[in-house]
């Protein structure tokens, strides 16, 4: 007997047992088959939050839709998130310690978005003055300036809660519009998954029509179910996500493919 089979027979001991923690199963039951052309995702965690678990259920849901994502939490965040939370909760690839700021970088070159489940106030104050002293701020400007995508939330600053003051409040708005002009998308947490998909799901000028959707998502599916739809129009060339596509059998929604 060798190596490899001894191997196969301890896994599968351990896996009856219940002592093995199947990673690659977990994976296929709760994260299904990524649609193609969808794009790849660099969520990266600040400190000062007010929604974290919000915020790690939405960076669920994008990653779930994306081509390929990773995580990346800040020094300031590590307090409150690390790599086994992000595991626990969501089973994404969480970079910790071992990443450089170089390092990082390269994974911001590889990726289509920027997404800031937790944008904290003070890297929002610096990214708008453009100054880039610290990790955090860095690497939001870089995404800028390189022309990526940066989505991030708007009510993650921890001194919401108690803020009562007109003119600050009047002064974090000028800075967040000040961010805006530079191209970032900014939401609640509670709307960053819906905000994502806006912003990768292009439709027809129409706005669909005879044309269809470019993308449908398990979404789109229960939109129709809630409208009693019973079917929805695929765009040329356009993609239906796994989940979609068994949603839309469950509730006996036919998707129709549009012709060129």
């Amino acid at each position: 007997m060798n190596k490899k089979e001894i191997g196969k027979i301890v896994l599968a001991v351990l896996k009856e047992k219940g002592l093995l923690n199947n990673t690659a199963d977990k994976q296929t039951s709760d994260h299904p088959k990524r649609a193609p052309g969808m794009p790849v995702v660099l969520n990266v965690f600040h400190a000062g939050v007010r929604k974290s678990d919000l915020a790690l259920e939405q960076v669920g849901r994008i990653e779930k839709i994306s081509a390929r994502s990773g995580v990346f939490t800040m020094p300031s965040a590590r307090a409150w998130v690390c790599g086994a939370d992000v595991k626990e909760k969501i089973g994404i690839r969480c970079i910790l310690d071992t990443v450089s700021p170089e390092g990082l970088e390269k994974a911001l070159q590889k990726a289509d978005i920027l997404v800031l489940p937790t944008f904290c106030f003070q890297t929002a104050a610096k990214t708008a003055s453009l100054i880039n002293h610290d990790p955090e701020t860095a690497i939001v400007i870089s995404a800028l300036m390189q022309g990526k995508k940066v989505l991030a939330t708007r009510d993650s600053f921890t001194f919401l809660d108690v803020l009562r003051n007109d003119g600050i409040k009047k002064e974090i708005e000028r800075i967040l519009a000040k961010l805006e002009s530079f191209g970032m998308v900014l939401c609640n947490t509670d709307e960053l998954y819906a905000a994502f998909e806006k912003m990768v799901i292009k439709k027809s000028p129409d706005d669909a029509g005879d044309s269809g959707i470019t993308l449908i998502t398990a979404k789109t599916v229960e939109s129709a179910v809630k409208q009693k739809e019973n079917s929805i129009v695929l765009a040329p060339g356009g993609i239906i996500t796994p989940l979609a596509r068994d949603q839309a059998k469950e509730y006996a929604i036919k998707i129709i493919s549009t012709k060129k």
